[in-house]
């Protein structure tokens, strides 16, 4: 609950009597203020470096940049003072309060039933001053802004920890006697292998690596009001490439480029992925731990696991490789600090993520291993053949002649990248009709789809609370629907695409038995009413979606 109002509190009344000590209002560490302004360190690094290089081509451009970024430092001190000395934050025993705020006054309130998880997360500059920041996750979905979720960034890693532990209700056990026993020791379940590191450049970060590197460079220039044209270096470079084969150029600039990927993916699988641990407290929950400038340090209450979903990009498949996420309640909305809470393992040989996902789910073997899927009927293999070899070519011949039309591509252009993607469109089509799936075993509702990013989700059926049934007009054509399986883990659905009317009621029905049962009729003697009578119940569940009561 948030709401912007002049509060006064009642530990600030005179008569109010004063919580316990355990339960005081407490403030963020002033060391904050300085940790406020290292976001400006990044820019100011290559800034400064450019100036440094290109000292003979600096104007007044470039200083007035330069004086900007200590302005602006000085400001942000200057806002992060405010919200030091008007933020104050306790526990008590049914509720997470943070009160803060100069002129419009924020009071959040959460109570302590509604917590899922504990988001724990340190930059360097955190480390450096003993800081931490931590997020409160409730479950919710509608998070769309800082301002709509908990979170207490500027206070002392001692404190954090004792935050996190209070929220998860992780207090000392203790003997009958009232004397305190022993701690129990966490259960390892997955350590950080450096060999993982070798498929780190397989994944997008080694083209979004080489794509920042341009775009930042080139925008760097720009903002400096650099020519590189006047570079003597980057001429001599151009010179170069002018005169040796064109074929040679394009593999030298290629290779460059590459060994930037490469060397960028390798860095950021290194800076995310340093110290991974992966252990399962006594206290019944997840900890997850990793990072080498920024710390991450997350706990998970097992009691809100739904489910895991293994992810395989299409360079990962080629070489037996996956990554695995976690689907729990508190994990779906998160700011851009806590990016990515619920990546359980960097990208690792299929057989580990299979491991894991069974130690994760207390079992003995992965349900997406054991559950034998059913494919889908023929017409999904037409939907997609008509997407792959007509439409996309289709696409790409449009985007090529736009193209030619203006004179930045030759004329050729167009007839390639129609035959290329015609040529690549029937394999690619074959192999998202091959991929679809979907099963139930034992306590799991397994889905699997996908072609360029295959996911295959392994869900809870008790935490399924309702179903969702969608067509198009092709898929009413083709006799297909989508299924939607609502939950409150992860994105908040899980679909099956291209199901069989009469299949997908009936997968429904078997998935959460009688839920389906009050919009099919039951003619005397029919044994199985949502396959023999489907044309019956169809019209009733497109009328009304189904939910659980």
């Amino acid at each position: 609950m948030s709401t912007r109002t002049p509060v006064l509190d009642a530990a600030e009344t005179p008569d109010a009597p004063q919580p316990p000590a355990g339960q005081q209002w407490q403030r963020l560490h002033p060391r904050m203020i300085v940790v406020s302004v290292s976001w400006l360190v990044g820019p100011a690094v290559p800034l400064l470096g450019a100036i440094l290089v290109a000292r003979d081509l600096l104007n007044s451009h470039g200083l007035i940049v330069l004086g900007s970024y200590v302005v602006v430092a000085g400001v942000q001190a200057g806002h992060e003072w405010v919200r030091y000395r008007t933020t104050r934050f306790r526990i008590t025993d049914s509720k997470v309060e943070l009160h803060s705020g100069l002129f419009f006054r924020t009071d959040k309130s959460i109570p302590r039933d509604r917590v899922r998880s504990a988001d724990l997360t340190a930059n360097p500059v955190h480390r450096l001053f003993g800081l931490a920041a931590v997020k409160v996750g409730t479950g919710q979905h509608t998070a769309r802004s800082e301002d709509d979720e908990l979170v207490l960034d500027g206070i002392s890693r001692d404190q954090a920890l004792q935050f996190r532990a209070l929220l998860l209700n992780r207090g000392g056990a203790t003997h009958p006697d009232g004397t305190a026993a022993s701690p129990e020791l966490p259960v390892p379940l997955a350590r950080m292998r450096w060999s993982w590191a070798r498929y780190a450049p397989l994944t997008v970060t080694t083209v979004a690596g080489v794509l920042a590197v341009v775009t930042g460079g080139s925008k760097l220039l720009d903002t400096l009001g650099l020519d590189l044209t006047d570079s003597g270096t980057a001429r001599n470079v151009w010179d170069w490439l002018s005169s040796v084969p064109l074929a040679l150029a394009v593999a030298v600039v290629a290779v460059v480029l590459l060994a930037v990927g490469v060397a960028g993916s390798l860095v950021a699988f290194a800076e995310a992925w340093y110290g991974f641990r992966l252990e399962r407290e006594p206290e019944g929950s997840l900890h997850l731990v990793r990072g080498l400038l920024t710390s991450r340090s997350v706990s998970v209450a097992e009691r809100r696991i739904c489910g895991v979903e293994l992810t395989r990009p299409l360079p990962l498949r080629l070489l037996s490789a996956a990554r695995l996420n976690l689907l729990a309640t508190g994990l779906g909305g998160h700011s851009a600090r806590f990016s990515n809470p619920a990546q359980l393992m960097p990208a690792a040989p299929l057989d580990s993520a299979h491991q894991i996902t069974a130690d994760v789910l207390d079992l003995t073997s992965s349900p997406i291993t054991q559950a034998a899927l059913r494919g889908h009927p023929r017409p999904a293999l037409r939907r997609r053949l008509v997407r792959g070899c007509l439409l996309a070519p289709a696409g790409a011949a449009a985007l090529a002649g736009a193209g030619a039309g203006s004179g930045l591509l030759p004329w050729w252009t167009v007839a390639a990248a129609a035959l290329l993607t015609a040529a690549c469109g029937a394999p690619l089509a074959r192999d998202a009709y091959r991929g679809l799936g979907h099963a139930l075993h034992g306590d799991y509702l397994v889905v699997r789809q996908g072609t360029f990013v295959r996911r295959t989700v392994a869900l809870r059926r008790e935490r399924i609370v309702g179903w969702t049934g969608r067509q198009s007009y092709t898929q009413r054509r083709a006799g297909l629907c989508t299924l939607t399986a609502t939950t409150a883990a992860g994105k908040g659905a899980v679909r099956i695409r291209d199901i069989g009317v009469a299949e997908g009621i009936a997968f429904a029905e078997a998935t959460l038995p009688g839920l389906l049962a009050p919009f099919c009729e039951t003619p005397a003697g029919t044994t199985n009413p949502l396959e023999d009578q489907v044309l019956r119940c169809v019209p009733e569940w497109r009328k009304e979606p189904c939910s659980k009561h």
